[in-house]
């Protein structure tokens, strides 16, 4: 997806939240000069050219760089698996007892992308997820979905955030229990960058000890110049299917000629361009299947 004009006062916006979430105590001359530079970047930039995980990850990178941390994003990171590790088992119980387990899963992996995983948030999560319905989601290709799984061998998941991988875990455990011949890849982050997932997080959530989890690029999203030939791999083999988690996937995926593939997003609108693109409004659950005009 190339830059939209809803994107460039987005990205100033981004860096300013991202120091003053790492470093509250950070100056206004270290966040000017980070913005200066991204403003430097972007007057050069070919908008048509460069998609927006390039950009991202440029913008990410200053905020790296001025901080003086390959991995600004560690801590936190760390402390969303814990926290939703501390709920795991018990959101497992409600998606296992569910009429539908498979639909309950995938709100639960839609739902952990919309909230922050902070312990205030726990009852409010565990409550929307019991009482998650199809209303839940704005657009809803479930039944596209599943049919998919049941005429289809392989599945790759583009993962997100963390956080929510440990939720993506449930999900996989849950289609493996309904289709266990179906073969899944999941896709990590090939560096860090902001709080998405990297194979370091997929071992220690456990992913790794389910299916096979490989890298893709070190952007947030997918940048196929700089992904893995293993993730291209799979990312074109025909007659599967994609589910991609996220808004910084969809961004990456949006536009792009993927043939003999169903793709399918999940994310949450975050953002007036969202609003734009799928006609829904802030805040709004999506699962929907790629089309011609997707």
């Amino acid at each position: 997806m190339q830059l939209e004009p809803e994107c460039i006062g987005c990205l100033f916006n981004q860096i300013l939240r991202a120091f003053k979430l790492l470093d509250p105590n950070i100056s206004r001359e270290r966040i000017l000069n980070a913005q200066k530079k991204l403003m430097k970047y972007l007057i050069n930039l070919d908008f048509n050219k460069n998609a927006s995980p390039i950009v991202g990850k440029k913008a990410y990178g200053l905020v790296a760089e001025t901080l003086g941390f390959t991995d600004p994003y560690l801590s936190l990171k760390e402390q969303q698996n814990q926290l939703a590790l501390g709920i795991y088992d018990e959101v497992k119980k409600i998606v296992e007892a569910a009429k539908d387990p498979l639909f309950e899963a995938i709100g639960v992996a839609a739902l952990s992308n919309t909230i922050d995983l902070a312990a205030q948030h726990k009852i409010d999560f565990i409550n929307d997820i019991k009482n998650f319905s199809p209303e839940n989601l704005v657009i809803n290709d479930y039944k596209e979905f599943k049919k998919a799984l049941e005429a289809l061998p392989h599945l790759l998941i583009i993962g997100d955030n963390n956080g929510e991988i440990v939720f993506d875990k449930l999900l996989i455990e849950t289609i493996l229990k309904l289709y266990p011949n179906l073969k899944i890849v999941y896709s990590v982050r090939s560096a860090p960058i902001i709080n998405d997932v990297t194979i370091q997080d997929a071992q220690f959530i456990g992913i790794t000890d389910l299916v096979e989890v490989i890298e893709s690029s070190p952007t947030p999203g997918v940048d196929l110049s700089s992904s893995t030939n293993e993730f291209k791999k799979y990312f074109f083999l025909p007659e599967g299917i994609i589910l991609s988690k996220g808004q910084g996937n969809f961004e990456s995926l949006y536009g792009m000629e993927i043939p003999n593939k169903q793709l399918f997003y999940l994310l949450k609108a975050k953002c007036t361009l969202m609003e734009r693109i799928f006609k829904v409004e802030l805040g709004d659950l999506i699962f929907k299947k790629k089309t011609s005009n997707f």
